[in-house]
């Protein structure tokens, strides 16, 4: 299970504020000297490969008044994009739900010339590195259309600030209904539909978990109309979560069988591997073993095509888990000991002391 996003926002601050402060450490920083970072420029895209603790820093020289967009293409890594100016102070932050596959947008606007800073960085716990690209797609004189999308990216930022504090969380919703009305104004699907998600985040948190399916449907809608699959499944993913928080299990299931196929469709291999992993739990719950095992095995198949060995090991422990369901101590305890021995391998030492906990556990039984 993953940690509470706050918890692990914070955590990836601390991280961020530390590692920033070695890198400066050791390149001998001082109010003379200035760290220098790779360059961004047109036509000219950035492929690396990151982990958890690491951040990495590129400059871009913009004039007053240009209107700056940026793409980073995630492969097997969720990464984060913060922005910030030659004074400082941070411009926005980019982050939309897009697990480790797919594209993070970033747009911004100069509103003084100089160097602005982008900072990429991940809060994943996955052990392996991932792979992002990131692009320079939009460089130009800020026109009225852009200020447009700027205020509507500046409402939507703040409103996941508000949606963050439970104490701000209701004052988040205001805020996303602006932002969505900019965009149907602008005639951009997509972006409508990030919103329309953020929003049923907002009321999932605040426990109205009608009006959270009422825009997870809209935004459903929208993705399945422009044929983006992994959103599309993504929502599915969140409905039967939902559906199951509300003790229907059978409906539950059924939207995680919906997402199959798109995940499918999407070439999302991993997602597709964990999500077989979901289905079986949902089965398991709903007491139908013999099919739930089936799409354990399924899923030990798919994740050696994978190729990410956290993903194996995360399949193992919970193969691991359904034989404990179903009575098989030393089938549970052999797929334990393999997902162990290779969490061993990616020194993730908080995997490794669950699993020791749960072996120790049912060796004892």
């Amino acid at each position: 299970m993953k940690p509470n996003r706050n918890y692990r926002r914070a955590a990836g601050y601390f991280l961020f504020v530390c590692t920033l402060f070695s890198l400066c450490f050791l390149a001998g920083c001082s109010q003379n000297s200035k760290q220098e970072f790779p360059k961004l420029s047109i036509g000219n895209p950035v492929t690396n490969s990151i982990v958890n603790q690491e951040v990495h820093s590129y400059t871009v020289e913009l004039d007053k008044g240009t209107y700056l967009g940026l793409s980073v293409e995630q492969h097997d890594v969720d990464v984060i994009t913060e922005v910030t100016g030659p004074d400082e102070k941070m411009l926005g932050e980019f982050d939309t739900p897009t697990s480790g596959r797919g594209t993070e947008h970033v747009r911004i606007g100069a509103d003084a010339s100089g160097e602005y800073r982008v900072d990429i960085y991940t809060l994943s716990e996955r052990a392996e590195p991932g792979e992002y690209k990131l692009e320079i797609t939009e460089f130009r004189p800020m026109d009225d259309r852009d200020a447009i999308v700027l205020s509507a990216v500046q409402f939507h930022q703040e409103a996941d600030r508000l949606r963050a504090n439970a104490d701000t969380r209701k004052d988040s919703i205001p805020l996303y209904a602006n932002s969505l009305q900019l965009w149907r104004g602008l005639d951009e699907p997509a972006e409508e539909a990030n919103v329309l998600r953020a929003m049923g985040f907002a009321y999932q948190r605040l426990d109205d978990l009608e009006k959270a399916k009422e825009h997870f449907g809209e935004s459903l809608e929208l993705w399945e109309r422009i044929s983006d699959l992994r959103s599309a499944a993504f929502v599915h993913i969140i409905f039967g979560v939902i559906s199951k928080k509300q003790n229907n299990l059978k409906d539950g299931l059924e939207h995680d069988l919906m997402a199959q196929p798109l995940w499918e469709k999407a070439g999302d291999m991993p997602e597709y591997t964990q999500n077989l992993v979901r289905i079986g739990n949902d089965y398991i719950k709903l007491g139908n073993n013999i099919e739930a095992l089936d799409y354990f095995e399924k899923a030990l198949e798919f994740s050696q095509r994978t190729g990410r060995k956290s993903i194996q090991a995360y399949v193992l422990s919970e193969c691991g888990s359904a034989q404990v369901t179903v009575g098989n101590k030393s089938e549970a305890l052999n797929f334990y000991r393999q997902s162990l021995e290779i969490w061993k391998g990616l020194e993730q030492d908080k995997a490794v002391a669950g699993l020791e906990e749960k072996i120790a556990k049912l060796s004892a039984s």
